[in-house]
C-alpha cells in the first residue's frame, strides 16, 4: 500500500455498530442475519462465502433510486485506499461469477473488456485494471446470498495510498498530483467523482449501503474520525440517502504497522449513525500494510456479516 506515512499496533477484535447513536458489538462471524426480501429474478448460481450474518440495531431503508430504478438492484458504495482496492492476486475461486452481481467499471479496461461507467458481472479487480482482490469481491458474494432473488450493484472508489482528504467534499488535498481519478483526472477531489458515480447508479437501483477501508495514510491522526463523519454526512444529504443507510469501516491489518489507527476506527460509530467497524482480528498480511488473499476474502465476508445486521429491506 501507497501510504503517506504512519505506523501501526493491535487493537480490540470487536465490531462496534451504532444504529442511531446506540453502541452495540458485533463479531467477526456468526450466525442470524437479515431474511432476504428482494422478489426480482435473477440468474447465475449463488456464491457461498460465510459469515454473512450478525446482530445490532436495524433501521428502516431510508434508500433513494431514480424513477425508473429497480428497488430489488441493490447498490452499495465502496471507497478507501489500497486494501479496499485490493492487492492479493486472484486464485481461480476468486474469478466463479455470479451474474446477479455487477460492478459499475472503475475505469476503462480494455484487458478487462470493461468501459468506464458501464455495468458488467463482478469479478475480481473491482477497482483499478491490474489491482487484485478486496473485501468488495467477498463482500458481494455475501450479499447475494442473503438477497438470492435480487441483484447486488458494487461501485468502487479505492485510490491506492489516498488520504482521508481526497474523499472530502470541497475540500482539495494536500496530496492531489500524487493520485489519478479516472477516467481522465479531471476532478479537483475524489468526493465530487463519488457523486457523480453514485448517482448514476441511482438510475438502475437503490443505495442500500456504504462500504469504507481507509486510515493507513492518516495512521493515528485525531482529525480522522471526525473528517470521515463528514464525508458520510455529505454523502447521505447530497444522494438524497437517510441516516438510516448503513455506513460499514474495516479495521487496519493487526499485525502491521497501523493498528494504532483502530482506536480512531472504533470511534467512529458513535460519531456516524447506523455504523459499524468490521474486525480485522485474526487476519493475515502479505506485508506491513495489505491484508493477503485469505484475509481479504474473510474480511469481505464479515463486512457483508455487518452490513446485514444492519440493513432491513422493506
Amino acid at each position: 500500500m501507497s501510504t503517506g506515512g504512519g505506523a501501526e499496533a493491535p487493537a480490540s477484535s470487536g465490531v462496534g455498530a451504532s444504529s442511531s447513536g446506540g453502541a452495540a458489538n458485533l463479531t467477526g462471524g456468526g450466525s442470524g442475519g437479515i431474511a432476504p426480501t428482494g422478489d426480482t429474478g435473477g440468474s447465475g448460481a449463488s456464491s457461498a462465502s460465510g459469515g454473512t450474518s450478525g446482530s445490532s440495531g436495524a433501521s428502516g431503508t431510508g434508500a433513494t433510486g431514480g424513477s425508473g430504478a429497480d428497488p430489488n438492484f441493490h447498490i452499495f458504495l465502496l471507497f478507501g485506499q489500497s486494501n479496499m482496492e485490493g492487492i492479493p492476486s486472484p486464485e481461480a475461486a476468486d474469478r466463479v461469477e455470479d451474474a446477479r452481481v455487477q460492478v459499475l467499471a472503475y475505469a476503462n479496461c480494455p484487458s478487462l473488456g470493461r468501459t468506464y461507467n458501464e455495468w458488467y458481472t463482478a469479478s475480481p479487480p473491482l477497482h483499478r485494471c491490474w489491482a487484485g482482490v478486496g473485501p468488495g469481491d467477498y463482500f458481494g458474494k455475501g450479499m447475494i446470498e442473503a438477497y438470492p432473488d435480487s441483484r447486488i450493484g458494487l461501485v468502487p472508489h479505492g485510490i491506492s495510498g489516498a488520504d482521508i482528504d481526497m474523499f472530502r467534499k470541497d475540500v482539495v488535498s494536500s496530496r492531489r498530483g500524487e493520485f489519478t481519478i479516472p477516467p481522465d483526472d479531471h476532478w479537483s477531489g475524489a468526493y465530487e467523482w463519488m457523486i457523480e458515480r453514485a448517482q448514476l447508479a441511482q438510475e438502475s437501483g437503490v443505495i442500500r449501503g456504504i462500504l469504507f477501508h481507509q486510515g493507513e495514510s492518516d495512521n493515528t491522526d485525531p482529525a480522522w474520525p471526525g473528517k470521515v463523519a463528514g464525508i458520510v454526512s455529505d454523502l447521505r444529504q447530497d444522494l438524497g440517502l437517510a441516516d438510516s443507510v448503513p455506513f460499514i469501516a474495516g479495521e487496519m491489518l493487526y499485525t502491521g504497522l497501523c493498528s494504532a489507527h483502530n482506536a480512531l476506527v472504533a470511534e467512529l460509530p458513535g460519531l456516524i449513525p447506523t455504523s459499524a467497524v468490521v474486525s480485522a482480528e485474526g487476519l493475515g498480511g502479505m506485508d506491513r500494510y495489505h491484508f493477503d488473499l485469505a484475509g481479504q476474502r474473510e474480511f469481505g465476508d464479515r463486512c457483508a456479516t455487518a452490513m446485514l445486521s444492519l440493513l432491513v429491506l422493506t
